[in-house]
């Protein structure tokens, strides 16, 4: 499969709309409570915001045949917000292809340090890339603890 890996552009823009909003609404469901897949999924169809973040962060996508494949998103302090691969093109090494370049644009930026949030997904991915995984426990009125998950990597 040849796919080119390189810095989002505003043309991109209606194509990552698109497989954001398709990926938090299809796949989501299964790593976001119903609130927050209805946050992202608004989050997904709001141009300023993504205007805002092709500004301020590093977002990279895989294309193929002009069709975003997969993406990610670094900002200047070392925080991943994503990196995914659209549901039709993973175990194929474009998750890991993705990583590679993210940590190159990291270490050209200065960053030396990765942190991001981890799920039950996302969390063997991340560990096979060498990060520090941090169970984090919130303890809640009424005795539950709400549990979750962070990683961290010193580039």
């Amino acid at each position: 499969m040849n796919y080119l890996i390189s810095r989002a552009t505003d043309t991109d823009l209606p194509l990552m709309q698109r497989l954001f909003y398709q990926t938090v609404t299809m796949y989501g469901s299964k790593i976001f409570t119903k609130a927050e897949v209805k946050i992202y999924s608004r989050l997904a169809l709001d141009k300023n915001h993504w205007i805002q973040k092709f500004k301020d962060d590093f977002i990279y996508n895989a294309k193929l045949n002009g069709e975003i494949i997969g993406s990610f998103t670094l900002n200047k302090n070392g925080d991943i917000e994503y990196i995914f691969v659209h549901q039709n093109y993973q175990g194929r090494g474009i998750a890991k292809k993705l990583y590679q370049k993210l940590e190159e644009v990291a270490k050209d930026a200065g960053v030396e340090m990765l942190t991001t949030p981890i799920n039950l997904n996302t969390k063997a991915f991340f560990e096979k890339n060498n990060f520090r995984i941090i169970k984090n426990i919130e303890k809640v009125a009424g005795g539950d603890d709400i549990v979750s998950y962070s990683g961290i990597k010193h580039l």
